[in-house]
């Protein structure tokens, strides 16, 4: 069963979960996506200005349908900071086959990541641009409309984007915003950032219970080097590239994953002989004892300059 997620702010929950039964997320138009430079992306700038020209103008013919963007991973650190509002807010967890079944008709699709134009692009334009055939600019512009809608360019490749663009015209206006109406029972998890408001946790648990949602809270842990969840029983689980799965294996003392054998993880295997053996070793400490260690600095410091 693979699984989508999509990051929220924590102040939209309810609005999300404002409809009864469903959850409503917000799509938005190409002409408004956080890369301008998407619709120009399959393009060699080293074609003829004639070319270019017709380019251009099938480009203003591509429609605007709204979309809605989902990662396929939960724990980008980039997407909780930019879209979370820092590990603040939330994210969901979504049924693909589900979503797809449902939503047959409109595409959710992989976003490419590419760093140069498409090789395919030219010769297609090219015989659209020399033979002035409808059949040929049709084929021109139904390339062009995948590549502005699921292609990108690899600065934005941790995101593991893909998109549901409605081609069958089913979101619906709210308050001046094209909002997609997901059935609840599509929707499988919530998980809550690590800097999630805590009083606004009780609401997040009690809208996981009512729309029969596993719940999670996202944890930054110390030698984990990736974020991981706990549920309400505080049990652990670790996101495995396409699900979120029990943790095998977690540090008896602070419960962090572990990724090798073992008990604890490096930091509770700190034991107090560790800490006093530390002590009596760190030369600051010496230079502090004997008055020099605010001279030493200084000194240090005029070499680094």
């Amino acid at each position: 069963m693979s699984k989508i997620y999509k990051y929220f702010s924590n102040d939209v929950i309810k609005l999300v979960f404002q409809k009864e039964g469903f959850c409503g997320v917000k799509c938005s138009l190409p002409q408004d996506y956080n890369d301008p430079y998407e619709l120009f992306l399959g393009m060699d700038l080293n074609t003829p200005a004639d070319q270019l020209a017709f380019y251009n103008d099938i480009i203003s013919d591509i429609p605007q349908n709204p979309t809605t963007c989902f990662s396929k991973s939960p724990i980008v650190a980039p997407m909780w900071a930019h879209y979370a509002n820092n590990h603040t807010g939330f994210v969901l967890e979504f049924d693909l086959e589900k979503l797809q079944e449902h939503f047959k008709g409109n595409p959710i699709w992989d976003v490419t990541y590419r760093d140069a134009p498409s090789e395919h692009l030219q010769p297609i334009l090219q015989r659209a641009a020399v033979l002035k055939k409808p059949r040929h600019s049709y084929a021109l512009q139904e390339y062009i409309f995948v590549e502005s809608y699921f292609a990108k360019y690899d600065d934005w490749k941790y995101e593991q984007e893909c998109r549901l663009v409605d081609m069958r015209k089913v979101t619906e206006k709210v308050a001046g915003n094209d909002i997609l109406y997901i059935p609840c029972d599509l929707v499988t998890g919530i998980i809550i950032g690590s800097k999630y408001p805590k009083e606004n946790v009780g609401l997040a648990q009690e809208i996981a219970e009512e729309n029969e949602l596993t719940w999670y809270e996202l944890v930054i842990g110390k030698s984990y080097p990736k974020p991981y969840m706990k549920n309400e029983s505080n049990d652990v689980f670790t996101f495995s590239g396409s699900d979120i799965l029990i943790a095998s294996n977690t540090c008896e003392s602070c419960q962090e994953p572990l990724f090798a054998k073992g008990d604890l993880c490096p930091w509770c295997s700190i034991t107090e002989a560790h800490k006093d053996d530390a002590v009596r070793s760190n030369p600051f400490r010496m230079l502090s004892s004997m008055g020099q260690l605010e001279s030493y600095m200084q000194s240090m410091g005029k070499i680094g300059k």
